[in-house]
């Protein structure tokens, strides 16, 4: 299946292999333009959630550097389980070690290190 925009719905994107799923993820998403495929990276973030039993304090979708899109959650309690894959991404962990003021936040991530992050908003989409 081919979308010349690359932009797919969550059915259209379940259909898709996972060398098409990757090819549309290192060839086309930008870590310095979040809106080209905006649209499947909202509906795979969104289906995310609907498919967790659990309270995330920020769901998204980013690159964890040198372009490894990933998604992730930022939890509260180090002992939530989280899937380490879902809609072809690996699913990367954060919990909260302390919180800075600001709503802002030291977050240990699984991949990536700590980093203080603001969660002022339920879903981020990078």
């Amino acid at each position: 299946m081919s979308d010349k925009t690359n932009n797919y719905n969550w059915e259209q994107w379940q259909i898709l292999n996972e060398i098409e799923k990757r090819n549309v993820i290192n060839h086309f998403w930008d870590a310095f333009n979040p809106n080209i495929g905006l649209k499947t990276k909202t509906e795979i973030v969104d289906n995310f959630i609907k498919s967790v039993n659990f309270q995330g304090q920020q769901f998204g979708i980013k690159s964890f550097g040198f372009y490894v899109y990933m998604l992730f959650v930022i939890v509260d309690n180090s002992k939530i389980r989280v899937p380490k894959k879902f809609g072809g991404l690996l699913v990367n962990k954060g919990v909260i070690l302390k919180e800075n003021g600001d709503n802002k936040f030291l977050v240990k991530f699984n991949y990536g290190g700590t980093v203080v992050v603001e969660l002022n908003t339920k879903i981020l989409i990078g």
